[in-house]
Formats: C-alpha cells, structure tokens, sequence
C-alpha cells in the first residue's frame, strides 16, 4: 500500500507540476517584440504606398510610351511617303503634264465695303 500512496502523490506532484507550468507560460508578447511588429506594421504602410506609387508611375509612362509611339508611326508614315515620291522622280505625279497649259486663276472676289448711306 506504501507504493500506492507514492504512486499517487507522485502523480499529483507531476500534475501540479504540469498545471504549474502550463498556467505560468502564457503568451504575451514582449516590448521589443511589440516594438518590432510595429516597424514593420510601418514599413508594410511605406512599401504599399511604394508600389501604389510605382504603379501610378508605371501607368502615367505607359500613356506617353504609347503617344510617343503614335507618333514614331506618323514620322515613318511621312518619311515613307516622301521615300516614294523620291523614288519615283522626276515623275512624282503621274498624272501631271508638265506640258500642259497654264490655265491663269481666277481673280478672288473682293469684298465690298460700301456701308448704307442714311
């Protein structure tokens, strides 16, 4: 009987032991833990507005990207168009006969001033 009674008091001094450790480790975060959340809470904040800004940057650029681009496609479109008539001189206009009279403009009209006499 003497081993059960040691048996029992050395599981109740284990369980008291268990319960004793178990309630005394609870979970509270540390200042310098609190502290480094916090940082990077911050630094979360600055990156998001980094890359919303990168963002606003990357679509302002891809707007003039593409207009510059419009007009890349202009200049090569005029400079095609002269390469052409260039290749085809003197003839450049073939339906123009540089023989062909002259037929002399016809004077503008002018424009009467003449108010209403009263």
């Amino acid at each position: 009987m003497a081993s059960r009674k040691g048996r029992a008091s050395m599981l109740a001094t284990a369980a008291f032991g268990a319960a004793l450790v178990l309630t005394s480790c609870t979970c509270h975060i540390k200042e310098e833990q609190q502290a480094m959340i916090d940082q990077l809470r911050t630094e979360e904040k600055q990156l998001n507005a980094d890359i919303a800004k990168a963002e606003s940057d990357k679509s302002r650029i891809t707007n003039e990207l593409s207009a510059r681009e419009g007009e890349v496609r202009k200049c090569n479109e005029r400079k095609a168009f002269v390469q052409d008539k260039m290749n085809k001189w003197p003839n450049i206009w073939p339906d123009w006969d540089p023989n062909a009279p002259v037929e002399p403009e016809a004077p503008a009209p002018t424009k009467s001033t003449n108010k209403k006499q009263r």
